[in-house]
């Protein structure tokens, strides 16, 4: 796509989420991107925006890739919950042990 067919689209589309959020308090911070600020539990800070068409990349494959990045994350933090809680059971375990052992103890003492 050439530059200037690529800058009148990106345009459009700024102006055209610009008119979506009317209701905010908008401002242009570079040719392709706005921002507005926003208060989140006292918190003061900034939603940016940016318009990007790029130049010869495939939508659909970062689409994909995003999916997949997604998806293995999610394997991943499975993976770690189930190894978290197979640690706090072996670990409730121990004390129960423990704690069995040293009444023995007390009891043969007295």
């Amino acid at each position: 796509m050439k530059v200037a067919v690529a800058n009148s689209i990106r345009e459009q589309y700024v102006q055209k989420l610009m008119s979506l959020l009317s209701d905010e308090d908008l401002g242009m911070i570079a040719s392709n991107s706005f921002n507005f600020p926003i208060v989140a539990d006292g918190e003061e800070s900034w939603v940016e925006i940016v318009v990007k068409i790029p130049k010869e990349d495939d939508g659909y494959d970062k689409r994909e890739e995003y999916s997949m990045k997604l998806e293995d994350r999610k394997a991943k933090a499975e993976e770690k919950a189930k190894a978290k809680a197979k640690k706090v059971e072996r670990d409730r375990k121990l004390r129960e042990e423990k704690a069995k052992a040293k009444a023995e103890a007390e009891a043969k003492g007295e």
